[in-house]
């Protein structure tokens, strides 16, 4: 008899995100400014330095240090992942037990009731309205009825673009302080409702952040769990003791060590996205019955367009060198440079036209 895989992992298949070279990217939320000549050259120097036939500071006490400063939380309070996708997994895995319930969003980030299946936690979803918003109160009632353990979203919402206000995140941790409320901020630096200066407030509060989206720095694969001490030290001691390597220290600590620079870069994409969004909402506003959009609080415009015209309009693009997401009857399309951004809109009015 031969070996067989476990039923949980037979029929999954890799996460692919689209390849080739195409002269516009904008399908991956990442950024489109490059770090500095000055930034680049600290963290060569930086990684110059290093002894890399020793393992790397488990606890990445210097990247704590850097990133409490730049987010103004206590250091002891970061946990440093190989990505949030790690930390994802450490949540899913060790701080909810097999079986116990995770409610997730939806429309969201997949990954987070995939992380979830294979921990053996029993997903539920919650479905949003026409409009993508949550409605807080429906979530606590079906997060109560489930007896969930976890509640995991983000915020601003990728793929939508959508954001819950503060006071409603609020409201919902304390509606439902025997639930781990996990908020994943990847976009928060687009928007202005962060809960991060709660997390000592509150037992069941877990904030994510990343380095890959404001930040631009989505090849060195660096997330952050902020959470009180109690939630922060199950997280270090269950996490792999070297699970952040010693070249991705080095570049997050030249990252934040360089803080006006990150707020400006933020502030550039949120004009781009603006400006993106602008043309985009003009377009609308010309073919009312070829395409739709809500505001954003993202790097990205959400855009919804009649069934089957999107993947007709997706290829079109692509046949073009300019590759977006495409999400069934919506495209996503990350904010670009001036000109990538005037491109992306000149293919779109010439696919509606």
């Amino acid at each position: 008899m031969s070996y067989r895989l476990n039923e949980k992992v037979r029929e999954m298949v890799p996460y692919e995100p689209i390849s080739g070279n195409y002269r516009i990217r904008l399908d991956a939320n990442e950024s489109f400014l490059e770090i500095s000549r000055e930034m680049t050259a600290d963290i060569i120097a930086r990684i110059s330095q290093l002894h890399l036939n020793r393992y790397p500071d488990p606890a990445a006490s210097a990247v704590c240090a850097a990133a409490g400063g730049f987010f103004g939380v206590r250091p002891e309070l970061i946990t440093v992942g190989n990505g949030s996708d790690e930390l994802l997994t450490l949540i899913t895995q060790t701080l909810m037990s097999k079986g116990e319930t995770l409610v997730c969003t939806s429309p969201d980030f997949s990954m987070y009731k995939c992380y979830g299946y294979l921990a053996e936690n029993r997903c539920v979803e919650y479905q949003k309205d026409e409009s993508f918003r949550i409605d807080v109160d429906a979530l606590i009632d079906l997060i109560k009825k489930e007896g969930a353990r976890t509640v995991i979203f983000s915020n601003p919402c990728n793929p939508t673009g959508v954001g819950l206000p503060r006071t409603e995140v609020l409201r919902l941790i304390e509606d439902v302080p025997d639930c781990l409320v996990v908020v994943d901020e990847a976009y928060m630096e687009f928007w202005d409702q962060s809960v991060l200066d709660c997390v000592e407030k509150y037992d069941n509060l877990m904030v994510l952040k990343t380095c890959s989206k404001a930040l631009r720095m989505a090849g060195i694969r660096c997330g952050l769990a902020v959470a009180n001490p109690a939630l922060t030290k199950a997280l270090r001691a269950a996490k792999s003791p070297y699970n952040v390597n010693s070249m991705t220290q080095a570049a997050a600590e030249a990252l934040f060590a360089c803080p006006d620079e990150l707020r400006e870069a933020a502030q550039a994409v949120i004009s781009s996205r603006d400006s993106l969004y602008a043309a985009v909402r003009a377009l609308a506003d010309r073919y009312p019955d070829k395409l739709s959009l809500l505001p954003t609080a993202a790097n990205f415009v959400f855009v919804k367009f009649p069934s089957g015209e999107a993947d007709r309009i997706f290829h079109s693009m692509k046949a073009e060198g300019v590759i977006v997401r495409h999400m069934g009857d919506y495209l996503r399309i990350t904010c670009g440079t001036e000109a990538e951004n005037a491109e992306v809109v000149r293919l779109l009015e010439g696919a509606l036209s």
